[in-house]
C-alpha cells in the first residue's frame, strides 16, 4: 500500500496515527451510560416478575376479559417487554462504544438522550404526583407509582446527569474536537 499523497504533491511517509485512547471522563462516561441501560434492565425484569401485578392491571383496565385472554396478554405483553429493553439495551451499549472511540455525533446522541430522559422523569414525577393529589392514590396503576419504580428511575437519572457532566468537561471536549483528524465512527 502507497503512502497517502501530500497535499503539496509529494507523498507523505509519516505513518497513520494511531487512534488515542479516551480520556478518564469519557471512559467513565461510557461505563457510566451502559450501567443506567442495564439499570433500566434490571427495572424492567423487577416490575415483569410481578406477573400477579400485570394480571391484576390487565383486569383492572379491562375486566371483561377471559382468563385466557388475560394470559396472552400478559405474556405477550412480557415478551415484548423484553424484547425492547434487549434492543434498547443493545443500542446503548453500541452508542457508548462509537462514543468512546471518538465519534462526535455518539457524544452528541448520548448526551441529547441523557438530558431527555431526566427531563422527562421530572415531567413525570410531577405529573405523576398532581394526578394522584387530584385522583387519588386508589384509581393510579401501582406500576407506574411504586416505591421499587421511583428508585430505579431516580438511579437512571443519577447515572445520566453524570455522563452528561462527565461529556461536558474540558478533556472530553478536547478529546472530541482533535487536532483535526477524523476518527473513525
Amino acid at each position: 500500500m502507497t503512502a497517502p499523497p501530500d497535499p503539496h504533491g509529494g507523498v507523505d511517509h509519516r505513518a497513520p496515527s494511531a487512534p488515542t485512547a479516551p480520556p478518564r471522563s469519557v471512559w467513565l462516561a461510557r461505563w457510566l451510560w451502559i450501567a443506567a441501560a442495564l439499570v433500566g434492565l434490571g427495572n424492567t425484569l423487577v416490575r415483569l416478575a410481578d406477573r400477579e401485578m400485570l394480571i391484576g392491571e390487565l383486569r383492572r383496565v379491562n375486566p371483561e376479559l377471559s382468563q385466557q385472554e388475560v394470559d396472552a396478554a400478559a405474556n405477550g405483553g412480557i415478551m415484548f417487554a423484553l424484547l425492547v429493553m434487549a434492543g434498547l439495551t443493545l443500542l446503548y451499549v453500541f452508542f457508548g462504544n462509537r462514543m468512546a472511540r471518538g465519534a462526535n455525533w455518539a457524544r452528541v446522541l448520548v448526551m441529547v438522550l441523557c438530558g431527555l430522559y431526566v427531563c422527562g422523569r421530572l415531567f413525570a414525577w410531577f405529573t405523576i404526583s398532581m394526578a394522584r393529589s387530584v385522583l387519588g392514590p386508589q384509581l393510579m396503576p401501582e406500576m407506574a407509582v411504586g416505591p421499587l419504580t421511583v428508585l430505579f428511575t431516580t438511579v437512571i437519572a443519577a447515572l445520566n446527569i453524570a455522563v452528561f457532566v462527565l461529556l461536558l468537561r474540558g478533556d472530553s471536549r478536547r478529546f472530541f474536537a482533535g487536532p483535526g483528524v477524523r476518527r473513525p465512527g
